[in-house]
């Protein structure tokens, strides 16, 4: 869970960086585009907790790979909206997966230690991604705010679970606060 939560702070903070560009739109198309082209800054984020070394580099490129496509921008003053549809893997479902495939073989061997149980988290995590399709789309509506004359993405957890495949959705349901 520290992994996800750590994952999607360093999406956040990448997306609340100041574009200088002239709409909404172009803004946020910017930081989305910076955002696709920053994965030593979410894996700096990450630390050393959870998967290993490879897994999380997986993790960040397929995170990283999203589609997105900008709609209807609307300005009323300082304040701003752009409809966008983002496509990307099924990161809640996938972590889903690979939590219902662990504990059976956690269960399997009484005898696995901390590494082995690494190990195989590592492995089901990367032959998930490997087998993974951008089947997630969910159309949601940014807003932008107008800073120092700058629009300016405003993070929200809806932004966040597009953009990460509904991984808050696999986060609530797994503490049990959804």
């Amino acid at each position: 869970m520290k992994k996800v939560s750590i994952l999607l702070l360093a999406l956040c903070l990448i997306f609340m960086t100041a574009c200088g560009t002239a709409s909404p739109t172009d803004a946020l198309k910017a930081d989305l585009e910076n955002a696709k082209s920053s994965p030593d800054e979410i894996i700096g984020q990450l630390g050393e907790d959870g998967f290993g070394e490879e897994a999380t580099q997986a993790l960040v490129d397929k995170v990283l790979e999203f589609d997105y496509q900008l709609g209807e921008e609307k300005i009323d003053g300082d304040k701003a909206t752009v409809e966008t549809t983002i496509t990307t893997y099924p990161f809640g479902e996938i972590f889903t997966g690979i939590v219902a495939d662990f504990i059976p073989q956690a269960f399997a061997n009484p005898d696995m230690t901390d590494d082995d149980a690494s190990a195989l988290l590592d492995q089901l995590l990367m032959d998930a991604l490997d087998k993974a399709d951008k089947t997630y789309s969910k159309t949601i509506t940014i807003e932008l705010s107008q800073e120092d004359g700058e629009w300016v993405v405003q993070e929200s957890d809806e932004m966040s679970n597009a953009l990460t495949g509904g991984m808050l959705d696999f986060a609530a349901a797994a503490s049990g606060s959804k």
